[in-house]
């Protein structure tokens, strides 16, 4: 609902948003899946990657990349191939996604003078101000004029530690809270953040540890199931692959157990369908349905701690 904003007639109205949750919540899925459905241009970029010396061409690369999005959205829509004029008017109202933004607090002396640079460099993005991006493939190989200031800006990042913070907050603002373990705007400065630039993301949406629940649902959606891509090979190889309810429950609740939130069902499932695949292509003819329960995962495990053994 929040990426809506943007489509609004006047763009200069949506307000920019910062996303807090631990690694592998959906943070940056949910932006990808929410630009799709809205016919949205998004660009990302990992704040990681961002030094004060090549931040500039950094950011000229992510309009750019915006100005390439909304020739995609557009094909998409229409079909056809769209004028420059078009795509650059769609860009100009498109999302640029700042993933691990937490990476640049200035909470550590090593980095400090660094971040702050870049924090400030990103202040002046965020606020509005026009970028020359010089003639290139991408841009019609002319110069463009981009202004930055209908652009929604959406960053995110973990946080860590943040939550485990709030309790040192002054006591005086501890006291005009309802609900103490909320993120606000001071809790974001306190992590290392400039005033200016926090106040430009006015928006605060939390993600929460994905439960067990929410991961065993993962599994059971074809768009988003880790396992697919080996429930297709397997499929090539002649064999079906089905899980159990139990086996999907077991992989949720050993993927929990990682606290990576949905990565850790990678982690959990490669090397047991791995496994099983390379059983099946050593089958001279392959079972026509592989039914993955515990028994199975049980038999696969010992047949990988079999092979670590021998090294």
């Amino acid at each position: 609902m929040h990426l809506q904003w943007s489509l609004k007639p006047d763009p200069h109205t949506a307000p920019n948003a910062l996303i807090i949750g631990p690694t592998g919540v959906g943070k940056t899925h949910a932006i990808r899946t929410a630009s799709e459905i809205l016919n949205i241009p998004l660009a990302i970029v990992d704040a990681t990657r961002l030094t004060s010396h090549g931040l500039d061409s950094s950011l000229d690369a992510v309009l750019v990349e915006l100005i390439s999005a909304a020739r995609r959205v557009i094909a998409g829509e229409h079909g056809a191939s769209s004028s420059e004029l078009d795509e650059q008017n769609l860009a100009r109202r498109g999302v640029v996604f700042i993933d691990e933004f937490d990476k640049l607090a200035t909470r550590e002396r090593s980095s400090h003078e660094r971040n702050e640079l870049i924090q400030r460099r990103l202040l002046q993005f965020v606020d509005g101000m026009t970028v020359v991006l010089n003639p290139s493939p991408e841009n019609g190989n002319q110069e463009i004029l981009f202004d930055t200031q209908g652009l929604l800006f959406i960053a995110a990042g973990a946080f860590t530690d943040l939550l485990d913070d709030l309790g040192q907050r002054p006591l005086r603002t501890m006291g005009q809270m309802k609900e103490h373990n909320r993120v606000i705007p001071l809790d974001i400065e306190r992590y290392g953040f400039m005033q200016e630039l926090v106040a430009r993301l006015p928006v605060l949406i939390e993600f929460s540890n994905l439960s067990e629940d929410n991961l065993v649902e993962i599994l059971l959606r074809d768009v988003i199931d880790p396992s697919k891509f080996y429930v297709q090979y397997i499929s090539s190889l002649g064999s079906e692959l089905v899980f159990t309810p139990e086996s999907r429950r077991w992989a949720a609740s050993s993927a929990v157990s990682l606290e990576i939130g949905a990565r850790g069902l990678h982690q959990v499932l490669f090397p047991i369908l791995a496994q099983l695949s390379q059983n099946i292509e050593e089958e001279q003819v392959p079972p026509k349905v592989v039914k993955l329960d515990m028994n199975m995962i049980m038999r696969l495990k010992r047949q990988i701690e079999a092979k670590r053994n021998a090294r």
